[in-house]
């Protein structure tokens, strides 16, 4: 199951690709779509750049919001739009 939209089975042309490592498991879109999640410059370390500490961090925070769409918690996305707090998983954005 992926950390960041909670689902085993997404579609991966919305999602991309789910990869292992480092005892974490997430989709590569649901990571770089993921608010306040930071890549680092080297892609070799944790998943793809994204820092086990950092992914859990986020998944922390997304445990205190609904998903505008499907109403479920851990929604890891928050709208970019000012004075916005809608939050949503990546595959409920499609």
């Amino acid at each position: 199951v992926c950390l960041l939209c909670q689902r085993s089975e997404a579609d991966p042309d919305i999602c991309g690709d789910k990869i292992q490592r480092c005892g974490l498991c997430a989709h590569v879109f649901c990571l770089f779509f993921a608010s306040l999640l930071d890549q680092q410059e080297n892609e070799r370390i944790g998943l793809q750049g994204f820092l086990p500490r950092d992914i859990l961090h986020a998944v922390n925070r997304a445990a205190q919001k609904n998903c505008c769409i499907c109403g479920q918690s851990g929604a890891t996305i928050t709208c970019c739009g000012r004075d916005c707090d809608l939050s949503f998983h990546l595959p409920c954005a499609k």
